[in-house]
């Protein structure tokens, strides 16, 4: 899920759309080699994205040369990285991670949706201060739940037939999917 939000992370931040299947596809295939290797499942970073883009570097080779740069410094400098202050880390990771905030989008939230602007607030701080997976699983239940409410109190508030009389118009307030879409069906034989 972190590989996929930090695709989406990029897309947003460089106005681009990533492939979702060859992303998959490739992080399959890199978790299969790890577990053959005896390492730990691979996940896109959100940092390191995050850097990547700021840095404008948005090609392929950016990130091959990103991970030959982690690889050296895991097998190389490790022992020097041991004596870096575990706050100094942190810090770089705060800066790092909140200059990957939306603030342009989150602004468009508070004034399009103040109750998905509140999830995503609480989202952020189960993440911070429980679990990272927690937050995105009540996070994401919560907004599920509150779609399903409101696409199910969606209703008919017009029909009528067009002018020559051949096609029915119908019009809904609220949102319309496979929750009430038999309301609609029904309406369109009637």
């Amino acid at each position: 899920m972190e590989t996929l939000i930090s695709a989406r992370i990029a897309d947003n931040m460089t106005g681009t759309r990533f492939n979702q299947s060859k992303e998959i596809f490739g992080l399959s295939i890199a978790n299969v080699v790890a577990g053959i290797m005896g390492g730990t499942p691979c996940t896109g970073v959100l940092v390191r994205t995050g850097v990547n883009v700021t840095m404008k570097a948005t090609d392929k080779m950016s990130q091959f040369l990103n991970a030959v740069a982690v690889l050296l410094i895991t097998l190389i400098f490790m022992p020097a990285f041991v004596f870096v202050p575990l706050p100094c880390i942190a810090a770089i990771l705060i800066v790092a991670a909140s200059r990957l905030i939306p603030f342009a989008v989150m602004s468009d939230l508070l004034n399009y949706d103040i109750a998905e602007f509140v999830i995503l607030i609480v989202t952020c701080l189960i993440c911070v201060f429980v679990d990272g997976a927690v937050g995105l699983m009540v996070g994401g239940v919560v907004s599920i739940l509150r779609t399903a409410i409101k696409t199910s109190q969606s209703e008919c508030c017009q029909t009528r037939m067009s002018d020559e009389g051949t096609v029915l118009i119908v019009s809904y307030s609220g949102q319309i999917s496979y929750v009430n879409a038999l309301q609609a069906e029904k309406i369109a034989k009637d």
